[in-house]
């Protein structure tokens, strides 16, 4: 008799809480879990251990499955089948230099979600020095609910759960057994679709977090909000800034389009589909009038959230230009898919002024004079950092990654 399977949760926040309890509901075999420093791993451990981590809202259970709650990667990840890295894009880098002595070919590595690039990120990082890992690697377009941790440790909520979460795997071959299989364990459905440009150019984060962001404060110079005077980041979205979101997804659709066409059949990109269809499919049960991108933030199910703000004064806030909403959907969004455009040759001109305005404002500098040259695209995961520069570059690098992955994985077959 086998033993039982293993998946360990990478990183403590909202994904993490919330994976915790729900693979409890679903899972037959052992969670752990692992959490960046050993004070919060110990504060976890007692507060789970007495009175335990459990969920409200949708879904109501359980973190009953947990068996290694660490912050030494050491303790957490070498049994693992499945490892799910759930943190900001800004932080995958740091979890996957933790868990590298730790995983091989027969690892399965999984970002939830995941964010443009993060494919580049694993064969870079997992690989030099003589450690040529190819793992079998998925990705999620969005967490399958939208989740909140109401007290560390012990309970997060589930405020809606999404009817469909589309996913990708590499090698692409792989994505319908992983998909039944991530469906079981995450108790929602997930569809398989094919690779993962689907999901860089395909990540409705990147249209409505900096689009809103862009809504609201594009025009701002400086004035500081009340309490009662920050906007509501979803309920108070205008007409006018839903057409910026979805001018965004239409940007991305034609890159998609292109590098489908160039793909000659190869590549099935209609996974990249209007941020409005999205919205409908994702949330139309929870969703008051549906009727436009604008109509279905005003109405959507996230209705509490005020934009980000900083507190500069009692009492008195100006945004928060450096929250996650530019902090990792701009440079692992939509400069990443910037970058997919500039290879196909594709204009992208909403995405281009929302990328100016944010980098201003979060003292960066990517584009410079219609290209990304500026110096801090240097440590992102965009192709041209792998020496990709046109299309069958690109085709050329999925294709070998699956075939070094296949002959890892054939290799330390017993």
């Amino acid at each position: 008799m086998g033993r039982p399977p293993v998946v360990a949760i990478c990183g403590s926040g909202n994904a993490g809480h919330a994976l915790a309890v729900a693979l409890s509901q679903n899972f037959e075999g052992f969670v752990n879990w692992l959490i960046g420093s050993e004070e919060k791993a110990d504060l976890l451990r007692r507060r789970i251990a007495a009175p335990g981590l459990r969920s409200t809202g949708v879904i109501k259970g359980r973190a009953d499955r947990l068996r290694t709650i660490s912050s030494d990667p050491a303790e957490v990840v070498p049994d693992a089948d499945i490892v799910m890295i759930a943190v900001p894009a800004f932080g995958h880098a740091a979890v996957l230099n933790r868990i590298k002595p730790y995983v091989d070919a027969t690892t399965t590595i999984g970002c939830l979600p995941t964010r443009g690039g993060f494919e580049f990120e694993v064969s870079r990082l997992l690989s030099g020095e003589g450690f040529g890992v190819r793992p079998r690697l998925f990705g999620l377009q969005t967490l399958p609910w939208s989740t909140r941790i109401v007290n560390l440790g012990e309970t997060v909520n589930f405020g809606a759960l999404k009817a469909k979460v589309v996913m990708a795997a590499l090698p692409a071959d792989d994505g319908p057994e992983l998909a039944d299989q991530l469906s079981k364990l995450l108790g929602t459905t997930v569809a398989s679709t094919d690779g993962f440009v689907n999901l860089t150019l395909g990540n409705p984060g990147q249209y409505i977090h900096p689009g809103l962001m862009y809504g609201h404060f594009h025009a701002w110079n400086g004035e500081e909000y009340s309490e009662d005077t920050i906007p509501m980041f979803y309920a108070e979205a205008t007409d006018e800034m839903g057409q910026i979101v979805e001018q965004l997804s239409f940007d991305a659709m034609a890159v998609a389009q292109r590098i489908e066409e160039e793909s000659y059949g190869a590549l099935d990109l209609g996974d990249v589909s209007p941020v409005h269809e999205w919205l409908k499919s994702s949330y139309a049960c929870v969703t008051g009038d549906v009727t436009t991108v604008a109509t279905c933030l005003r109405t959507g199910p996230i209705q509490a959230r005020k934009a980000p703000v900083s507190e500069v004064s009692p009492g008195r806030f100006v945004p928060d230009f450096d929250y996650r909403y530019l902090r990792e959907d701009i440079p692992y969004g939509l400069v990443v898919t910037r970058a997919f455009a500039e290879i196909a040759a594709v204009p992208t001109p909403m995405i281009d002024q929302v990328i100016t305005w944010a980098q201003s404002r979060m003292k960066k500098v990517y584009l410079v004079d219609g290209r990304l040259e500026g110096p801090d695209v240097r440590d992102l995961p965009i192709p041209q950092n792998y020496d990709l520069f046109t299309l069958a570059d690109l085709f050329s690098w999925y294709r070998d990654y699956a075939a070094d992955s296949r002959k890892s994985q054939a290799d330390l077959a017993p």
